[in-house]
């Protein structure tokens, strides 16, 4: 399995707007992608600009081949620049099974 994880800011009085953007890219998700095991998001508590968000997909090459294609994420991606402040911080990870 392949994880990603992604930490950014969310520019000041645009939470609520970029929040209804990512819920539908999530549906749209939820519906079409079968290898997309966990798409969210999550605010840190007491700073709703800091946005810390994970995806879990079957694996790297479901990511970089199906998901990361889709227009609804081309189209996101497109959008953070009009809704985060800095670097997004972007970790990949692969998942150390336990047998």
């Amino acid at each position: 399995m392949f994880v990603l994880t992604a930490r950014f800011k969310v520019i000041k009085g645009k939470e609520k707007e970029f929040d209804k953007l990512l819920l539908k890219v999530a549906r749209a998700v939820k519906q079409n992608e079968k290898g997309t095991l966990m798409y969210e998001w999550h605010r840190q508590s007491g700073d709703p600009t800091e946005v810390f968000f994970y995806e879990r997909y079957t694996d790297r090459p479901y990511w970089t081949d199906v998901h990361a294609n889709q227009p609804y994420i081309k189209e996101l991606v497109a959008k953070l620049k009009d809704y985060t402040i800095g670097d997004l911080d972007i970790t990949e990870y692969e998942l150390v099974e336990v047998k």
